[in-house]
């Protein structure tokens, strides 16, 4: 009996988190399967191109690529931030960043407001079939290209043009708004607003449904009228919305918006119409100096970054919601 009770071997101990482990897996890993190939594009196509912002510090030669061009040097000697330095020299850069920011805050100032203003008329239309009538017409001009919109604008803007012959009938002349650089802003904050605020308005609608109508017919109960229902229910609810957009457009600022300033600007209203941007692509692409588009493009990320940061605690700081 002493041998028998000797040879039992003991039941092995039981691991509660290591069986939760395997039974989360096993319910788990068709959805991680799922998720792998968008992984592997992220890390092909955005991840993995970033190895290229080395030639920011590098001397980059064409016949020897990213990883065989020397870093960059000045006079022989190691120089990392060469072109950084030639980026922020060039007399033209502090024109071009004046230009992008003065363009990104009026758009910031004029347009972001407008999707806004433009869902809340929307929401209070009695009839649905209106408002969603509406709601496709503003969307469409989103699906039109810049390269479209940039020739309509030319096209009806254009000298002996009916719209400039209704014009001069006003003003007694012709208005430039392709040679004028104050006519040029204009231009381009009303076709960006034209073009973008109705497609904007889809977030806000989103945030709307998910305001509960018992807080609509309460608000009524308490003999609250339209406005007063707009200002502490409808609003309120967009504060979370409005919140990420601003940061999301905050992350923008830097960029100026490159489609829609190359397709409709020209070298007479570079004044105030060329941004970093353009002015990237012109030393990038034109020039060939890679190595100083790189600095450039490094830098406008790094502020985008900074941007971001910075809106997120703002906004948290005075009560809305952040990205994070």
């Amino acid at each position: 009996m002493i041998a028998e009770a000797s040879s039992i071997k003991p039941l092995p101990q039981r691991n509660p988190k290591k069986e939760r482990r395997k039974a989360y897996w096993r319910q788990m890993w068709p959805l991680y399967a799922l998720l792998l190939p968008m992984v592997a594009y992220l890390l092909i196509s955005s991840y993995y191109p970033m190895l290229g912002l080395q030639i920011a510090f590098k001397d980059w030669r064409l016949r020897l690529g990213i990883w065989g061009s020397p870093w960059a040097t000045t006079d022989g000697q190691l120089d990392l931030f060469k072109h950084f330095k030639t980026l922020f020299m060039d007399d033209d850069f502090p024109t071009k960043l004046m230009n992008t920011l003065r363009i990104s805050g009026l758009r910031i100032l004029f347009g972001f407001p407008v999707p806004i203003i433009l869902t809340i008329l929307l929401n209070e239309m009695r009839s649905r079939k209106i408002s969603r009538g509406f709601q496709i017409v503003a969307y469409l001009p989103h699906f039109i290209s810049w390269v479209v919109l940039s020739g309509i604008l030319t096209s009806m803007t254009a000298s002996k043009s009916v719209f400039q012959n209704f014009l001069s009938s006003i003003f007694g002349e012709e208005v430039g708004f392709f040679t004028n650089d104050h006519l040029f802003l204009g231009m381009v904050i009303f076709s960006d607003i034209w073009k973008e605020a109705g497609w904007s308005t889809i977030i806000y609608f989103a945030a709307l449904a998910a305001i509960p109508p018992e807080l609509y017919e309460a608000a009524e109960i308490d003999g609250a009228n339209r406005l007063q229902r707009i200002i502490h229910v409808t609003l309120p609810g967009l504060v979370p919305a409005i919140s990420v957009n601003l940061i999301l457009t905050a992350s923008g600022v830097i960029y100026g918006g490159f489609d829609q300033i190359y397709n409709l600007y020209n070298e007479t209203v570079y004044g105030m119409g060329d941004i970093i941007d353009t002015y990237l692509f012109r030393i990038g692409i034109t020039d060939g100096s890679y190595d100083v588009a790189t600095a450039m493009g490094l830098f406008d990320s790094v502020v985008s970054l900074i941007l971001v940061l910075l809106a997120n605690k703002i906004i948290k700081k005075i009560g809305g919601d952040g990205l994070w």
